[in-house]
């Protein structure tokens, strides 16, 4: 005898949130989070390097909005991002005593934001986090839509989840603070989200890229508004990446994750997409998909922008080794868009256009063509 019993768990759960850009945001944060409480108290997950600069200035702003708050960080960089910090971090919430009735705010970066979301994705089953992101490349990108995740030796965000934060505020003023390195690295997501569906960015940043990137007026705030439009577009209609949509959001990632891990994240993120998205332009090109005068606009606006067109010497001479292009091939196949070991890469037909077949946004890529793309950025 077979007894079945259904459990109906149809419905929507309305995950609507604000992304909200401007100056000088510490105060208006406070007390929007004590008007409108995800929780009864917070803990402020940062890094070593973030908690020097901003620390103070939300605990004290929390504080005087009457809300209970707490800090704990870890060591700033890639290398944080692994179950190691977030099982430290989890253990130290138990031990402060914070439950289900609490919330996390993820003041940072993108390690930040991927590792606090993680943590609040998991902690007790979930509880509720807000984005306060400190760099172009979290604000950009990082920030908006949910993903969040740890890295394992075998490669990039291999244990995630979907979880998303309930606000994201971006103070601009934080980019002040960062080296030339990092505005870059925050540029790259900016010009894919201009190459993917908005072509009137990419001609915008044609124009005042330099300006953008040296922070100069009301363009960077204008441009950041621009880059997390697109993303919300996509994440509004793909939210769970169950339609395949968001796949377009990786535009130049699987090279360019292949490359970070390679280059055991020495490979700065933003200049790992960058080397990724020219690699991928060049694959277009020769499987007939993209201009040739396409791809020479996209490099052309890398190169302005300052970043470089070669990998650094000792990445290259690792992927020229029979050893080093073998071990990028089987990362490659470990990327999440890969189908039975198949590679499978977001491709360009135009600038501001994704190639696409039917529903699927993906393309099939061979070694010859993976090949190809290596030889546009060595």
């Amino acid at each position: 005898m077979m007894i079945k019993i259904k459990l109906n768990l149809q419905g929507k759960v309305d995950d609507s949130y604000q992304v909200m850009i401007g100056r000088n945001l510490w105060a208006a944060i406070a007390k929007d989070l004590a008007e409108n409480p995800p929780g009864k108290k917070c803990v402020v997950i940062t890094d070593s390097m973030v908690i020097d600069l901003y620390g103070e200035k939300i605990l004290s702003a929390l504080c005087d909005a009457g809300i209970d708050a707490c800090a704990l960080y870890f060591s700033a960089g890639e290398a944080s991002k692994n179950p190691k910090t977030w099982l430290g971090l989890a253990h130290e919430m138990l031990r402060l005593g914070y439950g289900r009735d609490s919330f996390i705010i993820a003041l940072g970066g993108g390690v930040v934001g991927d590792v606090a979301g993680f943590l609040a994705s998991t902690y007790m089953r979930g509880i509720p986090w807000v984005q306060v992101p400190t760099t172009l490349l979290a604000m950009a990108d990082a920030s908006v839509g949910g993903k969040v995740g740890i890295d394992l030796p075998l490669g990039k965000n291999l244990l995630g989840a979907f979880h998303q934060p309930k606000a994201v505020y971006a103070d601009i003023d934080c980019l002040k603070t960062l080296p030339r390195a990092h505005l870059l690295n925050g540029m790259a997501e900016v010009v894919k989200s201009s190459l993917i569906k908005d072509a009137a960015l990419f001609f915008l940043l044609e124009k005042k890229g330099k300006e953008i990137v040296k922070l100069k007026g009301d363009a960077i705030a204008k441009t950041l508004a621009r880059s997390v439009k697109v993303k919300a577009t996509v994440v509004e209609k793909d939210a769970h990446e169950t339609l395949g949509l968001r796949k377009i959001l990786n535009y130049g990632h699987t090279m360019g994750h292949g490359l970070e891990t390679l280059s055991n994240y020495r490979l700065l993120h933003g200049f790992a997409i960058a080397f990724g998205m020219r690699a991928a332009g060049r694959i277009a090109v020769e499987a007939g998909f993209l201009k040739k005068s396409d791809l020479d606009r996209q490099n052309r606006l890398l190169k302005k922008l300052g970043f470089p067109s070669r990998l650094p010497a000792r990445l290259a001479v690792l992927l020229k080794s029979k050893s080093g292009r073998s071990k990028f091939f089987i990362i490659l196949a470990r990327d999440k868009k890969a189908k039975s070991g198949r590679v499978e890469m977001v491709l360009l037909s135009g600038i501001g256009r994704v190639k696409h077949s039917g529903k699927e946004w993906t393309v099939p890529v061979g070694e010859k063509f993976i090949a190809l793309g290596l030889e546009e950025i060595m």
